[in-house]
């Protein structure tokens, strides 16, 4: 073990040996700096004699803050793996969710205890804050959006893991989210037929351009990004079925949203519609002289903000239909209730969605099955009745032994 002092080229170094283990230290230059060698080397001595390695130790690097680590997380990581969708759920959930929390600290400082009191802090506040006005207040946060919250933070910590920054995922394993004061099961909202027919009325009437897409989302349940992203190649008039293999979303073109293509059938009615429609765009293009636009809808599909101009106009046809506004996405959920209102199976539901199973379908719209027949009900009863017809038990009459 030994501490040793030298200068090399005006400057004064430390060489640190102990047990085979070597470090140089530069301290300082002239006489000032031997000065210093000779203290800062009586004192690393004493260390090592007392057991103190630190001195050996590579320096740690720095640790980011939650918040400088969530928004390189964002940029580099979520951007590339995930659907623009997708990536602006997590820039929503990290902003009104985790930041408030953990933004100021540094990641090694983001521990169970502090995530148990975030989630107790979102339980007690119960309220949803709104996405554009945070101050709003304007119903029970769900459990689901604490559980949306904690996964989220958990995928970052863990790619923080991966990066050498934390040696474990404080966020992992962390069991099962307490229910809040909101319903445990969100009830998906859906439009009246009398609605329905309505807005389908006002779009062909005073929409005619529009009327096309929104029969199509009525009537397929397709996302307005996969509608959007409709090819004519997609589409099979005469077997009336559309291949769904692809989505738009602000100018960019991607697959669909769980990586599957899938086949969709078309009612009588749009097929009608689409045929029309095409004929339409076969005309234009031969008076413009140009080729049939592949897109089906070009209009908007052409466009960097193609699903925000269509929901200005989706705004404008509810307000003249005179029905309360809901998204667009409406529509899909209106297409599954009618669908399991009509008592198609819910395997048949789940195909036309392109949902990755069943069970998440009935999940999601379990509470539309039709529960108006008793008769499953009813059956147990002959089960637990007595039969009127049985003979009733006679008490036994007891007759005295005849003599012998």
């Amino acid at each position: 073990m030994a501490v040793k002092i030298r200068e090399h080229r005006g400057a004064w170094w430390l060489f640190i040996d102990y047990h085979g283990r070597r470090k140089a230290k530069r301290v300082g230059i002239g006489k000032s700096g031997k000065k210093a060698a000779e203290l800062a080397a009586t004192r690393i001595l004493a260390k090592l004699v007392e057991g103190d390695l630190s001195v050996l130790e590579p320096p740690a690097p720095a640790v980011p803050t939650f918040a400088a680590y969530a928004e390189q997380w964002l940029s580099a990581v979520a951007a590339v793996r995930c659907q623009p969708s997708t990536l602006e759920q997590y820039r929503v959930r990290v902003r009104l969710r985790l930041l408030p929390h953990f933004g100021p600290l540094p990641l090694n400082a983001v521990t169970r205890e502090r995530i148990k009191a975030m989630l107790a802090a979102e339980v007690k506040a119960g309220l949803h804050r709104h996405r554009k006005h945070p101050a709003t207040t304007t119903e029970p946060v769900a459990a689901s959006t604490l559980r949306h919250a904690l996964f989220t933070l958990c995928t970052i910590l863990n790619s923080a893991v991966e990066d050498g920054l934390i040696p474990s995922n404080p966020a992992a394993r962390f069991g099962r989210i307490a229910k809040t004061s909101g319903s445990e099961v969100a009830q998906v909202e859906v439009f009246r037929p009398a609605e329905l027919r309505a807005v389908l009325e006002v779009a062909a009437r005073d929409f005619p351009a529009m009327h096309p897409l929104i029969l199509t989302l009525a009537r397929t349940g397709l996302r307005l990004g996969e509608a959007i992203a409709l090819q004519w190649g997609d589409i099979d008039l005469g077997q009336r079925t559309i291949l769904v293999r692809r989505s738009r979303r602000r100018g960019q073109t991607r697959i669909t949203k769980n990586g599957k293509a899938r086949r969709v059938d078309m009612s009588r009615q749009l097929c009608e519609v689409l045929s029309g429609w095409r004929t339409l765009q076969e005309a234009e293009a031969a008076v413009d002289g140009r080729e049939l636009p592949a897109g089906v809808f070009p209009s908007i599909e052409q466009g960097t903000d193609d699903q925000d101009g269509f929901r200005r106009d989706w705004t404008t046809i509810l307000r003249r239909a005179d029905v309360r506004y809901r998204k667009p996405h409406t529509l899909r959920h209106t297409f599954a209730s009618m669908l399991i209102q009509a008592g198609e199976p819910l395997t048949y539901v789940q195909q036309q969605l392109g949902h990755h199973s069943a069970a998440f379908t009935l999940a999601v719209y379990g509470h539309l099955i039709p529960r108006a027949d008793h008769r499953a009900v009813d059956s147990l009863d002959d089960v637990t009745t007595p039969n009127p017809a049985a003979t009733e038990a006679r008490p036994r009459q007891h007759t005295m032994p005849s003599g012998r």
